[in-house]
């Protein structure tokens, strides 16, 4: 079941000139991140940033209702429409606030906007109880604290600068050599412009350094890594350049070859329940680990998840109740066990294999690599990745 709330805004801060282009849209899709739903929802606010301009949106309950809620069943979507046909990569930050202007849920929803175009994008929302800014004053989720600036700290020595969420500033402290995505102990094991986060609190012991980034050219993609050798000891095609000419396995399916994702400027730096205005580069992983590849790219402990549309791709901690695998029933990907995800295309939900399509059209190109007769069939929004059906 689906309600559709429709908040179309000319949103100034973000608009180019060309006001006779046609309007490019956001269909965003709320949902509860856990099974509880979230309830007594007065007010949606939404962050729309892209780079340094920023704009905000507060939605209240539709006519006729007191509030919202928002559960894993029934999803609630709010159109956003941006005039002069805007395009390239969104970052869509959502706080719902209930009616004493308390947070009890947050989630963001990166996207790439397409020029005239309609794309969905889905938030799920981790509720929280923060009362914090029920006075009204700046919203947490554009917030950044004094002191040094994390992207670019000017520290000297082999100092580098940390977000101190306890006491609400940047401060100078010692730094490592750790790259991102090395696993860490404390904010000295990483390197200048990156720190330490700690995952435990989403359900995975694992510290790892994440850079920070103020856009996308802040952010490094890393090269897809070639296949892994066959038992004859060849390797597949090679990174970047893929030929098609995988050996085929017993049941029918090809040996995955390398896939080219992007690490966006899209990790959101929360402080408790609070959603800063800091961001960190997300991981431009292989979601197709556990089911037709080995090898996601993702820092040991973290599973590589197809986060929203657009082919966007993340290293993040799995919910528990990540656990169906090829036709199993589901309302959401996040019921689906890493490397698959919820296909709702055809009517049913099911949990299908991921796998590389390099779509043109509704066709995929790739090599098949789907297992048991099965073929990669395109996914709506997706162009790299696809379904096995």
């Amino acid at each position: 079941m689906r309600s559709r709330f429709w908040l179309t805004t000319a949103l100034g801060a973000l608009m180019f000139a060309a006001c006779s282009s046609p309007k490019s849209i956001v269909v965003l899709s709320l949902q509860s991140a856990a099974p509880a739903p979230i309830t007594g929802i007065t007010k949606v606010i939404i962050n729309v940033s892209q780079g340094t301009r920023v704009a905000t949106l507060t939605y209240p309950p539709p006519a006729g209702a007191d509030t919202i809620t928002v559960d894993q069943v029934t999803k609630t979507d709010l159109t956003v429409s941006f005039s002069g046909g805007q395009s390239g990569t969104i970052d869509l930050e959502v706080t719902v606030q209930d009616a004493n202007g308390c947070t009890i849920g947050f989630g963001s929803a990166p996207t790439v906007l397409r020029q005239g175009g309609i794309v969905s994008a889905t938030a799920l929302l981790t509720a929280s109880a923060d009362c914090s800014t029920a006075d009204g004053g700046t919203d947490a989720s554009t917030t950044k604290f004094p002191g040094c600036d994390p992207v670019s700290p000017m520290c000297g020595g082999d100092q580098t600068c940390q977000v101190n969420c306890m006491t609400h500033m940047g401060e100078c402290t010692m730094g490592g050599t750790g790259a991102p995505g090395s696993v860490c102990r404390t904010n000295a094991d990483c390197a200048a412009g990156s720190q330490c986060f700690d995952y435990s609190s989403t359900g995975c012991n694992v510290k790892v350094c994440l850079q920070f980034c103020d856009d996308d050219n802040g952010c490094v993609t890393t090269p897809p890594a070639s296949s892994p050798p066959s038992d004859g000891g060849s390797d597949g095609a090679g990174a970047g350049a893929p030929d098609g000419s995988a050996d085929a396995t017993d049941d029918g399916a090809v040996e995955a070859g390398p896939v080219a994702t992007k690490s966006l400027c899209a990790g959101p730096v929360q402080c408790g329940a609070v959603v800063t205005g800091y961001h960190t580069c997300t991981f431009g992983c292989d979601p197709r680990l556990g089911a037709v590849k080995s090898g996601s790219r993702c820092p040991t402990g973290l599973s590589c998840l197809i986060v929203v549309g657009m082919d966007q791709v993340d290293c993040a901690c799995p919910e528990q109740t990540r656990v169906g695998t090829d036709g199993d029933d589901c309302t959401g990907s996040a019921q689906c066990a890493p490397g698959y995800i919820c296909n709702m295309m055809g009517g049913s939900q099911k949990c299908r294999a991921v796998c590389g399509c390099n779509a043109s059209g509704t066709t995929c190109t790739a090599p098949n690599e789907c297992a048991n007769g099965k073929a990669c069939q395109t996914l709506t929004n997706d162009t790299v990745f696809g379904v096995c059906l």
